[in-house]
C-alpha cells in the first residue's frame, strides 16, 4: 500500500499525525479485501483506489457504530448505509460484470 494512499485519507479526515496510521492501514487492508471478494479481482488496480479510499473514510467515521443501521441521540439521527460499496455498484458491474452482481439477492425457482 502506498504512503500516498494513507496521506490522501489522512487529509480527508483532518489527521495530521501518525497516531491513527495502524488503524488506517487495517481499514485499507479490509476495504481492499472486501473489494477483491466482491469483484473476484486478484488485486486492486490504482484506478479503483478512490473507491477503497472512500470506503476507508466511511468506515473510519463509523467507528463505534459498526453494525448499526441508524442511531438517534437527543433528536439528532444518523442513518448508516449497510453496504459501503453500494454507490459504486454500477462501476463494479460495468468493469467486473456478473462477478460483482452475484452479491445481490438471488432467486429460487421451485419446479
Amino acid at each position: 500500500m502506498a504512503d500516498t494512499q494513507i496521506s490522501k485519507i489522512k487529509r480527508r479526515l483532518g489527521i495530521s499525525d501518525e497516531t491513527q496510521d495502524e488503524l488506517l492501514k487495517d481499514l485499507i487492508d479490509d476495504a481492499q479485501s472486501h473489494f477483491m471478494a466482491i469483484t473476484g479481482a486478484e488485486e486492486v488496480l490504482p484506478k479503483y483506489n478512490f473507491i477503497v479510499n472512500d470506503v476507508v473514510v466511511l468506515r473510519y467515521n463509523r467507528r463505534g457504530s459498526e453494525g448499526m443501521e441508524s442511531e438517534s441521540v437527543d433528536g439528532y439521527s444518523v442513518k448508516y448505509e449497510t453496504d459501503d460499496f453500494k454507490k459504486y455498484q454500477w462501476i463494479l458491474d460495468r468493469d467486473f460484470g456478473e462477478q460483482s452482481s452475484s452479491r445481490e439477492k438471488g432467486k429460487v425457482k421451485i419446479i
